[in-house]
């Protein structure tokens, strides 16, 4: 049978286990391109940012989460070595309820590859490699130092961020004014395991289409 070592929280939470990967920051990805929302043929579409990070490594991504912004990780694509990430920050919507978009920051986290430091405590699993090096930086354990003889707080997140990215999003569908305008909202949720809501950014996407002409004292316009 395999020995290693298991750290779990107050909680009796799983937060270290000597043949699991820890992970480390390894770099922040690089803006290429903010769009704004369009219309094209009558159809209202959301705007999106575009940024991209080269690596070989797998990588779980951290996204920050600026005050007043509805922010998510609108997809992910990966060739040559190349990441591109599509990401979604929005605020001051305009009179179709449409977002404008702002640059944000995306951080990329991956499985510790080898010691960060000369000297340090490291976790090596059952075939000797690397797992967790207590030197780096990393978000999967906190670092802390005081007397463990009391109880220890940690301080408040002055930059909160949300790590990885959603598998869920709640769609609805909606006649705003039925026969010329119908629009579908998605909205991107995070949730616990027992599936109730941990995080809701508000709607995300929202597309409207036209169609013939407006009905009388309609307030929409192209």
């Amino acid at each position: 049978m395999t020995t290693g070592l298991k750290i779990r929280n107050l909680a009796r939470q799983l937060v270290v286990h000597s043949e699991s990967h820890g992970t480390a920051c390894i770099g922040r990805a690089s803006l290429v391109q903010v769009v704004q929302p369009s219309s094209t043929g009558g159809v209202r579409t959301a705007g999106y940012s575009r940024h991209t990070f080269a690596s070989t490594l797998p990588v779980l991504w951290a996204i920050d989460l600026p005050v007043g912004r509805r922010v998510g990780i609108v997809d992910t694509a990966y060739s040559n070595g190349v990441y591109t990430i599509g990401a979604y920050c929005g605020g001051n919507p305009g009179n179709e309820g449409f977002d404008q978009q702002y640059p944000v920051d995306i951080w990329a986290f991956s499985m510790i590859t080898g010691a960060h430091a000369g000297r340090g405590l490291l976790l090596r699993n059952s075939v000797g490699a690397i797992t967790h090096d207590f030197g780096a930086p990393n978000i999967t354990f906190p670092v802390a130092a005081g007397d463990l003889s009391t109880m220890a707080t940690l301080p408040a997140i002055g930059r909160p961020v949300v790590i990885g990215s959603s598998p869920f999003y709640d769609v609805s569908y909606n006649d705003r004014e039925p026969g010329y305008v119908k629009e579908d909202r998605r909205q991107f949720v995070l949730r616990d395991s027992d599936g109730t809501v941990a995080y809701s950014s508000g709607v995300m996407f929202r597309s409207g289409l036209m169609n013939g002409n407006p009905p009388a004292g309609s307030t929409f316009s192209d």
